[in-house]
């Protein structure tokens, strides 16, 4: 038998779907590694810093990057440390800000704090949608 989700749980999913909707919008639904665009079911959005060694940036749009299916999965998981130097080369602020931001540690968000969150990013959704 299932358990029932928690409201955290809750949460934390709708967080996940809308952030990486919000950084597909903020990247124009086109791969940020090979430029290949169109599909929208074939873009990923794609964690930086992994969400087991960054829970403080699991939402954080600065963390996230849209990237075609090849290269998500051949591509950033099949070549981390390339894939750290492009993203050092072509995002330079964001990567300085993601290397202080992890040193910060693990953040426990509060349940209030998530649906704060998640309520700032129904909004900028609302925005691009409007566009």
């Amino acid at each position: 038998m299932r358990r029932k989700k928690t409201d955290r749980q809750k949460l934390e999913k709708e967080l996940d779907d809308i952030s990486k909707l919000l950084a597909k919008h903020r990247d124009g639904w086109t791969c940020q590694k090979c430029g290949r665009g169109g599909d929208k079911r074939q873009m990923h959005g794609s964690h930086v810093i992994p969400v087991s060694a960054g829970k403080r940036l699991r939402w954080d749009l600065s963390n996230i990057k849209c990237l075609c299916a090849y290269c998500h999965r051949r591509w950033w998981h099949g070549n981390p440390l390339e894939a750290w130097e492009w993203f050092q080369g072509k995002f330079p602020a964001r990567a300085d800000y993601l290397v202080s931001a992890r040193m910060l540690g693990v953040k426990k968000w509060s349940v209030e704090e998530l649906e704060i969150m998640l309520n700032n990013y129904k909004e900028r959704l609302n925005e691009y949608e409007r566009a």
